[in-house]
């Protein structure tokens, strides 16, 4: 059965089928009203059916992070997001669609919304390597990325004819997570574990069941960290334990804070830096946090950050583990008919993923799109 006949009547096409371990870690959450109105809970059924399928594709062919809040906004005439990862649909139905959600949550993952985004874009075209060199794998050698301050093309599902297959929609994703790492150059790094070097009784930092972090045994699942290089001149990392972060609470500056986990939210308090500590261990670091320059040490099976010492306290060992999560696979040459006319056709007008022109952007919500007049 062709998905995309089955989709004319689920605005959802993976609800019934997601399964598997997937490579990113994108989430959700939809803000519903304490007693929903019958207008309500239909637009929630059918948001939550749009964004299941939309997360599933991000999570399964990207690396990305991102908390998304989702809200049913009956003010918004077609759906809007912002890079803080807010993301709302209004009362046409007919946004409430796959297609329209992941063009949104690529808005929250920075595309369109951000000056770095905007300062890779000259003379209509991305100039990001990796995204290019994906471009022109995907759909042959003389093809190009282009875009404007806000959209981008082709994948960027900003008509919803953009939409003939389940391809087009990985393709999007797969576009997405190479733009990102053309921009804010992040990179999945490795799978690890954090030792501390405070013996006789060697613990990890990990990620407890109340989210909380602790020093552990090492054989605790909650150790395993998913590390993310991220940014460059210098290089820091981002530890992720599971859907949440290391994080510095209220992006504090001061020594002695105890340190949790937190969503993603690209703060440079969640930023930390690897550096080489000159003892007898292989993979011997200190971590510096990016933002208060204050090194991770452990103390009384808690983690803090202070001024580092001459002390086995501000030493960490990082011990690489086996990677058992499925990778994105590789790209699917397109054998469909493609959409020739849609660089010539895009004008520099915004466009929703129902392919309407936009009008004016609210502030703070620059990729709000609007009915034609």
């Amino acid at each position: 059965m062709n998905i995309f006949v089955r989709n004319l009547f689920f605005p959802g096409i993976f609800s019934f089928f997601v399964s598997g371990a997937f490579a990113g870690n994108i989430e959700y959450h939809l803000n519903k009203s304490a007693n929903p109105t019958n207008d309500e809970r239909e637009a929630y059924a059918l948001i939550e059916a749009a964004m299941d399928s939309a997360v599933y594709l991000y999570n399964k062919y990207s690396d990305l992070s991102k908390h998304i809040e989702v809200y049913y906004s009956t003010g918004v005439p077609t759906a809007e997001a912002s890079s803080n990862g807010d993301l709302r649909f209004g009362k046409d139905r007919n946004y409430m669609f796959v297609g329209t959600a992941m063009h949104e949550m690529a808005h929250t993952l920075g595309m369109g919304t951000t000056s770095a985004y905007q300062s890779m874009m000259s003379g209509g075209v991305f100039k990001g390597e990796k995204a290019q060199a994906l471009i022109k794998e995907i759909d042959g050698p003389d093809a190009v990325l282009k875009g404007d301050s806000q959209h981008f093309w082709p994948y960027g599902l900003n008509y919803r004819s953009e939409v003939h297959s389940e391809q087009d929609l990985i393709n999007h994703v797969k576009v997405v997570n190479a733009m990102y790492q053309d921009i804010f150059k992040e990179a999945f790094y490795k799978n690890v574990k954090f030792m501390s070097a405070v013996g006789p009784d060697f613990k990890c930092m990990g990620m407890a069941s109340d989210n909380s972090l602790q020093l552990m045994d090492c054989k605790e699942q909650g150790t395993e960290i998913k590390l993310y290089s991220v940014g460059e001149n210098p290089v820091a990392y981002r530890f992720e334990f599971g859907k949440r972060v290391l994080d510095v609470p209220n992006e504090s500056t001061a020594a002695g804070v105890t340190l949790g986990t937190y969503h993603w939210n690209g703060g440079d308090h969640q930023k930390f830096i690897l550096e080489g500590a000159p003892v007898n261990m292989t993979n011997a670091f200190y971590l510096k946090n990016l933002k208060s320059s204050l090194y991770l040490e452990a103390k009384d099976g808690k983690v803090v950050q202070n001024r580092k010492v001459n002390s086995d306290e501000f030493v960490w060992q990082m011990k690489e583990i086996a990677d058992s999560t499925d990778k994105p696979v590789s790209i699917v040459k397109r054998k469909a008919v493609q959409n020739k006319d849609v660089n010539e056709s895009m004008p520099s007008r915004l466009f929703d993923a129902l392919g309407r022109a936009a009008g004016q952007i609210r502030r703070g919500f620059s990729s709000r799109i609007l009915k034609r007049d």
